[in-house]
C-alpha cells in the first residue's frame, strides 16, 4: 500500500482527523502550544518588518524539534495502530478467499 493511498484512507475513515486533534490537544495540554506562540511573538517583536514565510521558516526548526518526545512516541504509536488497522481487514478478507 502506498503512501499516498493510506493517507486517502486515513482521512476517509476519519482517523487522520482524529490523530490531527488528539495532537493538538496533546500539544495544547503540555504547554508546548503557548511556549511556541510565545517564543513566536518574540521573534515578531524583535524583527518588526518580518513577514509569515521567514517567521514561519525561522520558528518550523524550533517547533518540531521542542515537542517533547513522550508525544512524538504516543502519536507514533495510534499512527501505526490506525494503519494496522487498515490492512487487517484485506489480510482477513484475502485469508478466507484459500
Amino acid at each position: 500500500m502506498t503512501t499516498e493511498r493510506i493517507s486517502e484512507q486515513l482521512h476517509e475513515n476519519g482517523d487522520y482527523d482524529r490523530l490531527a486533534s488528539d495532537l493538538e490537544y496533546k500539544l495544547e495540554t503540555c504547554g508546548w502550544a503557548s511556549q511556541l506562540r510565545d517564543y513566536t511573538r518574540g521573534i515578531a517583536r524583535e524583527n518588526t518588518g518580518i513577514d509569515f514565510k521567514k517567521l514561519y521558516e525561522i520558528t518550523l526548526q524550533t517547533a518540531t524539534e521542542s515537542i517533547p518526545d513522550s508525544i512524538k512516541m504516543e502519536i507514533m504509536k495510534d499512527i501505526k495502530s490506525s494503519v494496522l488497522k487498515l490492512a487487517s481487514p484485506s489480510e482477513g478478507s484475502e485469508n478466507q478467499k484459500t
